[in-house]
């Protein structure tokens, strides 16, 4: 048993590895990126020295391609190059099955099998495809790359071939011969069914051939026909999805790689790789050198969708590390088990994807990085992706999202349905793509050997994962990332990391398997517990470095039996053996040369691991820590004692040791702080310089000296100077430093604290906790006058020596005692006070001033000046808070009499009586002012605050204190000088308005009456222009309100949290001109491309609310660089010449095109005239000669390019000209002159050249900048429309409405729509008689002679042709089948007509000029109408109201209908109207109370125009017919206070000049933007004026009239009559052109001077921004794949027909059969329905639209035609438009031709049911009797031609046709 198991594990192994890709051969393997298979020619594995089983091919160079083990038996097939090979468990070969090579060709399709194969052949290999194992019916799919992919079917007991289906194109899967391009995967329903194959692969770039996904049939009988025919397939839907033809002209090489695949639940999965659709053409083929970016995807089916709907593909990838790893290399499908199901939050039985990427987006196949990640993802969570996109979806959010399957931008459709978790999709938004990539939880990165493949399965609740590297090896990763357990190194380590399979072997010391420990069956040698990991103690656990062999006891906890013996080891120290008793091992610590040398820098310690070694293995098992001390590296007695360890002080010996016994005396051992010798802390030791005096210190504890030991010394470091001094210990308590003096250097500090260090024996310190320090003082120093002496501290024992007048000890001071000034002596009052300083000298007379009074000898305590302080004879009371003795006293003024003006300051220090000699004067004198307000300046101010206010007036300088108050709020105080004063006003309290000023001087408040106005806080508005340079300093405009009340306005910018400020000039109230601020960038950050700030708005005082702009948009673009003028910094130039700066950015790609910055250069010191380009200054040199530098500045730079050096060229030398005056030639003269003039006149026009090649620059960029603003103006202006038609839906006319629109172009009312109206006496037969015309009509013989007679006759016009085919076609609507057959007959007869009459084939189906053309087009009319409504009706709805939108967004010319933005030349505006785009607020005419619509407008709009505009705003969404009309409306402008005007084109204000009239505009009623306006029913008042005017008329103008007859205001033939003169008053009336065609007005005036070609740029500017639109719809008109349904089937059976006519015929010339194919769809229908789209909507077409689309109608046209178009100058502006444009297109239709022709052909069987379907759709659209009746209108007017015809024709007479005819003749003629 157990050796089978082992052959079971050796074998899952083998295989495993295979599949991992381990070469084990020299010869590695390279694999394509998106393989994920093996690759080697051998199958075998060697993990951890076991040999295995192995298998190798016969031939090296057949590499293995794919593996499946049979999980019932071990079985293993292998697919290979050539072979299939059936293996035994243990790697024996069964069976090899042949599979190749053979003969064949990729290019050969159907292959050589089928069919002969004009390719040449060659021998082949078969690279096996696929490998899939159906158990069910015991056979393996094998598929190979052979003859397109063919697959065989193999019994799986001996690999015989029960099938190999290759007659059907179904059985291609795909000619790729990569072995990693196909994925399968089985899908079982039931026991009763069969089995499906959904098959996912690349193409190769034949999309045509091979669908890139599909779901076959499994058949059970291999040899059945239906195997892996597709599940389901009709016309339209088939369950495969195949990439587009467009896919490949956007991307070359585009293919999507199939990863992996499974199917889990209701869904099948596939993993792919694809190139991602984004960049354009350019992005595509790898031939180009651009690098394809790629996307990996996970793509979800229903395994029940038989059409594909439930198609859904989500970008997959993962983040670990901050890296991106996006190219999928691996996948595999598990389930999560418990433990890692807690960690992703799913259930354990969940389904988890491990998916191994590679880093990045680009796959390179030669350098690729190594650098790859494993990554997890939880299948739930995918699906709860797709199922929050697929609901965001069905609500209309978003696009389908899926660009290779679309190519263009389809946008989801909303639905009320409700999206469960098995929602398996509908025919509308499928298939759906979902943007938002699903991140995987990174589990696994390796940036060194790239993993390449993936396998995983759950083990004891752990899911483990095992990864294949490139280099082959394998990594095996538990929850956490795990290599094997051997890389765990602690038991705690292993037993922690989870890995179910790692246990710690105890005695081995590793962390391993069970079973690859030795015994460890026995007790305690296999921990799987943390709890049983080893645990170890010792003790004692440290010992002093001085200990050596002490008995160590070391106690082990779950450790096994250790009879084997062990050892101790101190790490590299020592080892020695261990003494084991029980769980206790006895140990000794090393010996003294084993000691570890702790030194003092080091601390006291170190820590060593002891290990326990067992001598069983030779491991150590088991460690704990182990201190070794050292106490003698500490130098004091507390630090020692105070040690953890076992220290003791020898007091004696000034030594720490571990030992006590050590010491010299019982009494010399310490073991606490409090016995060590230390110094107490004592109060300040005071001694002053030069003075002898001892020292006393108090202490504990002091040692005595025993002999042979030297005694008491103090240290004091003075100034860096050490002093030692002898000293005194009196007893262990006391010590003395001897008698000495002290000094130390300068007067600048009073006293000198000292460092004091006691020290005995020469250099054993005492302790000093306390750090007692001694303080030196000098008594003269810093104290030079008497008041500063005294105050000094009282321990110092100075005095105030009289006799020296000067500061000392007093025994310095030679005089007798009552000589000196000492604190709280006798003496004790210095006398002769001084006053040094008054502040301030002046003060209001109302007292309250502050007077602060400097001085010496001004007291020593606050009562003795308390009351002694006089101002100018006015009591000043002293402040106890300003008081510093003997320096300075501040005192209060009281209040001055009338009298008092000035005086001086006395001060009497003492208390009771002031003797002279304690009596100080000032001999500055203070005087009494009155100070006086006259003005405020600003006078008004922000509500905001922040004005800096300043108040004039006199002797606003006087007091101590300034207050100034406006109203209840203060203003703060700033500065002030004798006549000024300034403050800062806060924000008001309320609001608005003015306030009282105020201003208090101390105690004096100085009133008159001045006002400050609060006005509005300052508004910005507009900036313009809205963007600067890096460096700032350019103009910005801006306009607000109440900007002048700013002083200093100043500009802010913000960026990355630094601040930049610049300066606004205000001009006006509402306009201040700033220099922009720079932007704060490093120089070394600032990049190529534009920034914008964190923060952009303006310092405006206090205003907050402009700090930052919440609506700026301000942008700052690189600066302007210039390049050198020359290499060496000089450039040499002739007089006159320009100098060109060359450099960048010298114009900022502006959004509006107008980013011009202004440069100065100079010359020197002069200025020239500049030409700007984008990389060029064009500088006009003024007249200078010599050496100049050059200057360029612009914005906030400044450079010099370099240096100009001009030499003057004088055309002829001054001597030379004195000889010829001589000579008198005056001819020669006459030539000089000539040349000089001509030289200057060739020099101006080589400037005038390049100025004007500048000018054409910019002008081309200007163009460019136009057409991008407006693009993307457009796209906002169309996305808004479009989301309004999501909800609305496209306003499509009715089957009925739209036939009749195409059949009957022009006619309302048509008979065929209304009931046949004859008399009721003749109804009965009329009606006899029509049933039977209708017979006739039915019969095809009748039919056909029908027409064929009608249209020979000469009366019967091209109208008759069109309107018999039509009413012909409305009889035939029932019956369509019968209609086509006819309408083959007619087109085969005018085929052979056309080829007969020797005309050129390609002229066939040009024009309309007979019956069977225009059938042709009402056919084309029926059976498309629905692709119109599903497909083509959006793009051509979106192009129509594009270009609405567009010619609206710039004026039209009422009259002319010609407009500023146009497609066509002759419909466009060729002069320069100022138009400005307001916002007018519109009224509902139908709910006054709804809110009110905002419209855009222009204000040269007529009044019709703006009411066109405010009912296509208000009825955006509802069919042009059932809105209100213009013209019943009235316009009418509600101002304020009720006042109300209704506006007319023309009324009393209408303005004459000379004969012409102008229509009203907006400008002319000066309307305001946001003006409020509403339509109201018309009304008879004939003057504008407030609504209650009272004038009236009876009868509506002229010019009302005739908008009401003649239709819609724009079109043109409607208002051209009103260019005729007026025939009362010979007026005529304009709008925004006059009318050029009138005599009278030459060509030269119309509008402006310059050349009106100028203007055909916008022509360009216009086709730039409809550009996307009208390719979209070319797009989808040229298409053969769409959303939904695949090309309707009337196309390809038309195209079939004529292709079989031209066969028929031999005509093989590829141009006619296009031609033919163009005549017959694109210009028989399409043109017809892309000019006149109200042919299928309901809309209204002006004649400037109608305009357009007839050029872009015309460019289709030329996109269908095989001509070459030879272009030139005289070709017409709408051709030259689209000139680059057409090749391309017509590239599409030669591909869509191509397309359709491969298409398979459509029988005759499925056409007539298809036509079947459509007649019965629309059965009775139309009332054929009424019909009828038309038709035989034409039999009434040609009866005698009709019969004779009918007589002569064979077929007709044998069914006695004429009598027939003759019988309806009597039928309709009979009279009653």
């Amino acid at each position: 048993m157990t050796s089978f198991t082992r052959t079971r594990t050796c074998f899952f192994l083998c295989c495993f590895l295979s599949s991992l890709e381990l070469p084990v051969t020299s010869q590695t393997v390279v694999q394509s990126p998106q393989a994920h298979s093996a690759g080697s020619q051998v199958i075998t594995a060697s993990l951890q020295e076991e040999e295995y089983a192995s298998f190798r091919a016969e031939n090296p160079e057949w590499k293995f391609n794919h593996l499946a083990v049979d999980y019932r038996n071990g079985n293993v097939y292998l697919g290979a190059v050539n072979r299939i090979y059936k293996l035994s468990p243990g790697l024996e070969v069964q069976v090899s099955h042949e599979t190749g090579p053979d003969e064949d060709n990729r290019k050969c399709y159907p292959p050589r099998i089928v069919q002969p194969c004009s390719e040449p052949l060659s021998l082949t290999n078969n690279v096996n495809k696929m490998l899939l194992m159906d158990y069910r019916e015991n056979r393996l799919l094998a598929c190979g790359s052979l003859y397109q992919g063919i697959c065989k079917l193999l019994r799986l007991d001996d690999l015989f071939k029960l099938g190999e289906p290759f007659h059907k194109k179904e059985h291609y899967l795909s000619g790729v011969n990569e072995s990693g391009s196909v994925f399968g995967v089985i899908v079982s329903y039931s026991s009763a069914s069969p089995d499906m194959l959904f098959i996912a692969t690349a193409v190769d770039g034949k999309p045509e051939y091979f669908p890139t996904i599909s779901s076959r049939k499994l058949a059970r009988n291999s040899e059945e026909d239906g195997m892996f025919a597709y599940v389901f397939h009709d016309e339209f839907v088939a369950s495969m999805i195949k990439i587009p033809s467009d896919t490949f002209t956007v991307i070359p090489d585009f293919d999507i790689y199939y990863i992996y695949g499974f199917a889990s639940g209701n869904f099948v999965y596939f993993l792919t790789l694809q190139p991602e659709m984004g960049g354009g053409p350019t992005t595509g083929s790898s031939s180009t050198g651009r690098e394809q970016v790629y996307t990996s995807k996970i793509v979800r089916l229903c395994k029940a969708d038989t059409a594909f709907n439930s198609y859904v593909e989500v970008p997959i990838g993962c983040i670990s590390g901050n890296v991106e790893y996006r190219l999928l290399e691996a996948a595999y499908l598990s389930k999560a088990g418990a433990i890692l199901a807690r960690s992703l939050d799913v259930a354990p039985d969940d389904d988890v994807l491990f998916a191994v990427f590679s880093k990045g987006q680009k796959r390179r196949p030669r350098q690729a990085s190594q650098d790859s990640a494993l990554c997890v993802f939880s299948l739930r969570k995918i699906n709860e992706k797709i199922k929050e996109r697929l609901q965001s979806c069905y609500k209309g959010e978003g696009t389908l999202d899926l660009a290779w399957l679309k190519v263009k931008d389809i946008p989801c459709s909303s639905a009320l349905l409700t999206i469960d978790d098995d929602f398996c999709g509908l025919d509308m938004n499928a298939p759906l793509g979902v943007s938002e990539m699903v991140r995987g939880k990174p589990l696994f990165s390796d940036a060194v050997d790239k993993m390449s493949s993936v396998i995983a399965y759950v083990y004891k609740n752990h899911s483990l994962v095992f990864v294949g590297t490139k280099s082959g090896r394998v990594k095996k990763l538990s929850r956490v990332p795990v290599e094997a357990c051997g890389q765990y190194s602690t038991c705690s380590e292993c037993l922690g990391s989870g890995d179910p399979h790692c246990g710690w072997c105890v005695l081995h010391n590793m962390c391993t398997r069970k079973e690859k420990c030795e015994r460890s069956s026995e007790p305690r040698r296999f921990a799987s517990d943390i709890k049983q990991c080893v645990r170890l103690s010792v003790h004692p656990n440290n010992i002093s470095v001085s200990q050596f062999s002490v008995t160590l006891v070391l106690e082990a906890h779950n450790v096994p039996e250790l009879s084997a013996g062990v050892n101790c080891t101190f790490e590299d120290l020592a080892e020695m053996n261990g003494l084991v008793e029980g769980n206790r091992i006895k140990c000794y610590s090393p010996a003294e040369k084993e000691m570890p040398r702790i030194i003092v820098d080091k601390g006291d310690h170190q820590i060593v691991q002891l290990y326990l070694k067992s001598k069983e293995t030779g491991l150590a098992f088991a460690n704990t820590s182990f201190v070794f001390y050292n106490c003698s590296v500490h130098k004091s007695c507390i630090s020692c004692v105070s040690s953890p360890y076992q220290c003791h002080w020898c007091k004696y010996r000034h030594d720490c040791t571990h030992d006590p016994r050590t010491c010299s005396f019982q009494e010399g051992r310490v073991k606490k702080p409090e016995g060590c010798p230390q110094l107490l802390p004592a109060d300040r030791i005071l001694v002053p310089v030069n003075v002898v005096k001892p020292i006393t210190l108090r202490a504990k504890n002091l040692p005595q000296p025993q002999s042979g030991q030297r005694g008491y010394e103090c240290l004091l470091t003075i100034q860096g100077n050490e002093h030692r001094v002898p000293a005194l210990r009196f007893n262990s308590s006391s010590v003395q430093c001897q008698n000495t003096s002290y000094f130390y250097d300068g007067m600048e500090m009073s006293s000198l604290p000292v460092e004091l260090t006691v020290i005995w024996n020469g250099d054993f310190s005492i302790d000093n906790p306390a750090h007692n320090k001694v303080h030196l003082y000098k008594c003269d120093a810093q104290r030079g006058s008497c008041g500063l002496c005294l105050k000094a501290d009282p321990l110092f024992g100075c005095v105030w020596c009289k006799g020296e007048n000067r500061c000392t000890l007093k025994q310095h001071c030679p005089y007798p005692e009552n000589q000196w000034l000492e604190h709280n002596g006798i003496n004790s009052k210095c006398t002769h006070p001084r006053i040094t300083q008054i502040t301030p000298l002046r003060g209001p007379r109302e007292g309250g001033t502050l007077v602060t009074i400097r001085g010496e000898n001004l007291g020593l305590e606050f009562r003795e000046i308390q009351d002694n302080v006089k101002v100018a004879e006015v009591d000043c009371s002293p402040i106890r808070e300003g008081y510093i003795p003997a320096e300075q006293i501040v005192c209060e003024m009281g209040k001055a009499e009338k009298s008092q003006y000035t005086g001086n300051v006395q001060v009497c220090v003492g208390v009771g009586e002031c003797r002279p000699e304690f009596m100080a004067k000032s001999s500055k004198y203070y005087y009494f002012v009155i100070p006086r307000i006259i003005n405020l300046k600003p006078s008004r101010g922000p509500v905001s605050g922040g004005t800096v206010v300043n108040i004039t007036g006199s002797h606003l300088d006087a007091g101590s204190n300034v207050s100034i108050m406006f109203k209840d709020q203060p203003c703060t105080y700033l500065r002030r000088g004798g006549q000024w004063l300034t403050c800062r006003t806060h924000a008001s309290l309320n609001g608005c308005g003015n306030v009282s000023v105020s201003v208090s001087i101390d105690k004096a408040h100085l009133q008159k009456d001045l006002r400050f106005e609060y006005v509005e806080d300052p508004t910005i508005t507009k900036l313009e222009p809205e963007w600067s340079i890096y460096s700032g300093h350019t103009p910005v405009m801006v306009t607000g309100t109440n900007l002048d009340i700013i002083q200093t306005p100043l500009i802010r910018a913000k960026y990355n949290s630094h601040e930049t400020l610049n300066l606004c000039q205000v001009l006006s109230p509402t306009s201040m001109l700033c220099q922009a601020p720079e932007l704060p960038i490093s120089l070394a950050r600032q990049q190529e491309v534009p920034e914008r700030p964190n923060e952009f708005g303006f310092k405006l005082d206090d205003v907050q609310a402009l700090m930052a702009l919440n609506n700026s948009n301000f942008i700052y673009y690189p600066n302007p660089e210039f390049e050198p003028l020359s290499v060496s910094g000089v450039l040499e130039l002739k007089p006159g010449s320009p100098i060109i700066l060359k450099g960048r950015n010298f114009l900022p790609p502006t959004s509006g095109g107008n980013g011009k910055l202004n440069y100065t250069v100079l010359i020197g010191e002069k200025p020239c005239m500049l030409t700007v380009s984008e990389t060029q200054l064009l500088c006009e040199s003024p007249n200078l000669t010599g050496r100049h530098k050059v200057l360029a500045r612009v914005g906030g730079i400044e450079f010099s390019p370099g240096v100009v050096h001009i030499t003057s060229d004088s055309p002829l030398s001054s001597s030379a000209i004195i000889g010829i005056a001589a000579a008198g030639a005056l001819l020669i003269l006459v030539i000089v002159v000539v040349l000089i003039a001509y030289k200057r006149k060739s020099r101006e026009s080589d400037l005038t050249l390049k100025r004007l090649q500048m000018q054409m620059d910019n002008l081309e960029s200007r163009v460019a900048l136009e057409c991008k603003e407006a693009f993307a103006e457009l796209q906002t202006d169309i996305h808004e429309l479009t989301s309004d038609l999501d909800g609305a839906g496209i306003p499509f006319l009715d089957y009925r409405t739209y036939t009749m629109r195409v059949l009957f172009p022009g006619i309302e009312e048509h008979p065929v729509l209304r009931d046949l109206e004859v008399p009721g006496y003749r109804q009965e037969q009329v009606e006899k008689g029509l049933k039977l015309f209708g017979q006739l009509i039915n019969n095809k013989v009748f039919l056909l002679c029908f027409i064929r007679t009608l249209e020979a006759q000469r009366g019967f016009s091209m109208r008759d042709r069109g309107n018999v085919a039509s009413l012909i076609m409305t009889v035939l609507q029932s019956k369509l089948e019968y209609a086509t057959d006819v309408l083959k007959h007619l087109l085969s007869d005018l085929i052979d007509r056309n080829l007969e009459s020797k005309n050129h084939p390609k002229l066939l189906l040009r024009r309309t000029e007979s019956v069977a053309e225009k059938m042709l087009t009402n056919w084309f009319t029926f059976l498309l109408y629905k692709f119109l409504k599903e497909c083509a009706g959006e793009p051509l709805f979106s192009l129509f109201c594009a270009i609405k939108q567009q010619m609206e967004k710039g004026p039209i010319d009422s009259i002319t209908g010609e407009a500023r933005y146009s497609l066509s030349e002759d419909k466009l505006i060729r002069q320069q109207i100022d138009y400005k785009t307001l916002v007018v607020n519109c009224i509902h005419p139908e709910n006054e109370k709804s809110p009110e619509i905002q419209v855009k407008v222009l204000n040269c709009d007529t009044i019709s125009q703006v009411k066109e505009k405010i009912l296509d705003a208000i009825y955006k969404n509802v069919p042009h017919s059932h809105r209100l009309k213009a013209s019943d409306m009235d316009l009418e402008w509600r101002q304020g206070r009720g006042q109300r005007m209704i506006l007319q084109d023309e009324d009393v204000t209408t303005k004459i000049e000379a004969d012409w009239k102008r229509l009203n505009m907006l400008f002319h009623y000066q309307v305001t933007d946001n003006a409020v306006m509403a339509l109201v029913p018309k009304q008879v008042t004939a003057y504008n004026s407030v609504n209650n005017s009272t004038v009236s008329r009876t009868s509506a103008s002229k010019y009302e009239n005739m908008i009401k007859y003649t239709g819609s205001p724009d079109s043109l033939r409607s208002r051209t009559p009103m260019i005729t003169p007026d025939l009362e008053s010979g007026v005529k009336v304009w709008h925004l052109v006059k009318n050029h065609e009138h005599g009278d007005q030459k060509e030269g005036d119309r509008g402006s001077k310059m050349v009106s070609e100028i203007y055909l740029t916008r022509l360009l500017a216009t086709k730039g921004t409809l550009q996307k639109f009208v390719d979209d719809l070319f797009e989808t008109i040229f298409s053969t794949a769409h959303r939904g349904s695949a090309l309707p089937l009337a196309i390809k059976y038309m195209f079939d027909f004529l292709d079989e006519q031209a066969d028929k015929h031999s005509i093989h010339d590829p141009h006619v059969r296009h031609t033919w194919k163009s005549n017959c769809l694109p210009l028989r229908f399409w043109v017809n329905v892309i000019k006149n789209p109200q042919f299928v909507f309901d809309i209204h077409k002006s004649s400037i639209t109608d305009a357009c689309l007839s050029v872009v109608a015309q460019t289709f046209m030329d996109s269908c035609s095989t001509s070459e178009h030879r272009l030139g100058k005289d070709s017409p502006s709408n051709k030259l438009l689209y000139a680059k444009d057409i090749p391309s297109y017509k590239s599409w239709v030669e591909r869509y031709y191509s397309d359709i022709s491969k298409m398979q052909a459509i029988s005759d069987q499925d056409m007539n049911a298809y036509l079947a379907e459509q007649s019965r759709m629309h059965m009775n659209e139309f009332n054929s009797m009424s019909s009828l009746s038309e038709i035989y209108s034409y039999v009434g007017k040609y009866t005698e031609e009709i019969v004779c015809s009918l007589e002569q024709d064979d077929a007709a007479r044998k069914q006695r046709l004429a009598f027939k005819l003759e019988q309806v003749v009597a039928f309709m003629s009979l009279e009653s």
